[in-house]
């Protein structure tokens, strides 16, 4: 409610969206978890190392898994669209 409200204060309008969207980013629901799996538990006293971590983890990531992303995110696409917008679960 304090950002909404301080994003109004400073004449930034948000989009409306429905409580419970879907994540249809790839980073929401493929990328992200897998860097907190692979990133879990260990604690970087600076940005820099965490920004190396990151890379250097995203590197690992193989071709063939980037693809499989791709194709559930199509997936996801079409079904956010025959959900007509609307909660859904899973894949």
């Amino acid at each position: 409610m304090a950002t909404t409200q301080s994003l109004r204060e400073l004449g930034i309008q948000g989009l409306p969206h429905p409580a419970y969207s879907p994540d249809l980013a790839p980073c929401e629901f493929w990328l992200f978890p897998i860097l907190k799996d692979k990133l879990a538990g260990r604690k970087f006293d600076r940005i820099q190392d965490l920004a190396k971590a990151v890379n250097s983890e995203l590197r690992t990531i193989s071709e063939e898994d980037y693809q499989g992303m791709f194709r559930k995110w199509q997936i996801r696409l079409k079904r956010c669209i025959e959900s007509h917008g609307e909660y859904f679960e899973g894949l």
